[in-house]
């Protein structure tokens, strides 16, 4: 099964791979609108509350992770406007937008090879730790590097539906020689899980900060020209977290690395290697209360 995928794509079966992200459904209603939302400056607290009254299966989503012990909000929410006091507007819209992306993908079932509740710790764990990170280096939107840790690699669940014969051929590869899945993408000449990522996330509409972050997580972009310079602060933050969560084995999502930080990914953020420890210290704190969200996740 392993050797074909060696081999790069003809243009007919790349054709046919991207012909395929067309069955991928669109985002909800409800979802679409929340993201009309987060791109209008004008929209308020009350757009938000008003759209979600039309879902009220996301909206019971939402209040139970508002809920975790990740918010600790004093006693609970029990309506979404008393959500929005507690975590405002745009985290609420944040945590909407996530939801909805993965309940795209929810009957994605478990494989041997592949299994979904390990992609969502690790998921999960790079929002987290993509928080942390902006919080400290005091990011004026943490809940947007929240969301963009969230959905960093949604592209290998696109690739689970187009061509999971090809996903287990790379994920067979990445543990048989302890590489990255990137690394091994890269070898094979094989359309990338962050381009389809992106490709999806394009059609979706999401915000651009989201779909550079998809596109670009495995790159040093700190002297890339073509990407915007308001968005290259929180492409570095989800590269840096996605690594710090492959070193620190939280979740799985098919790379096999050790997790090597180097040297590139701290000196944008104006880092060292002993803030990524008290960085990993912090994270291994927070997800002992993130766990719950995993629940509201899936």
């Amino acid at each position: 099964m392993g050797a074909p995928a060696r081999k790069s794509k003809t243009n007919a079966e790349y054709g046919d791979l991207l012909e395929r992200l067309k069955d991928i459904p669109t985002l909800p209603t409800v979802a679409m609108r929340v993201n009309d939302l987060i791109n209008d400056p004008t929209s308020s607290s009350g757009d938000i509350a008003d759209v979600l009254k039309n879902d009220q299966v996301l909206t019971a989503k939402v209040l139970r992770l508002v809920n975790s012990s990740y918010y600790a909000i004093p006693g609970g929410v029990t309506d979404v406007q008393r959500a929005l006091a507690f975590l405002g507007f745009n985290t609420l819209a944040q945590l909407v937008l996530g939801i909805s992306v993965f309940t795209v993908f929810k009957n994605l079932d478990d494989e041997s090879d592949f299994s979904m509740l390990d992609f969502w710790k690790h998921a999960l764990a790079t929002a987290v730790c993509s928080e942390v990170l902006a919080k400290r280096l005091k990011h004026p939107k943490p809940e947007e590097a929240f969301t963009c840790g969230l959905l960093h690699d949604i592209g290998k669940l696109v690739l689970h539906e187009i061509d999971p014969e090809r996903l287990r051929a790379v994920l067979a590869e990445t543990r048989a020689r302890g590489a990255s899945f990137v690394e091994v993408e890269r070898e094979w000449e094989l359309p990338g899980h962050s381009f389809l990522g992106e490709v999806i996330a394009t059609k979706w509409g999401l915000p651009q900060v989201i779909r550079l972050a998809i596109r670009y997580h495995h790159f040093d972009v700190s002297k890339m020209a073509s990407i915007l310079s308001s968005a290259k602060p929180t492409i570095q933050i989800v590269r840096l977290a996605n690594t710090i969560v492959v070193k620190n084995q939280i979740g799985k999502s098919g790379d096999c690395s050790s997790g090597e930080i180097t040297q590139d990914m701290l000196d944008p953020l104006k880092l060292n290697f002993e803030d990524v420890r008290r960085i990993e210290a912090q994270l291994e704190s927070a997800m002992d209360s993130a766990g719950a969200l995993l629940n509201a996740y899936r």
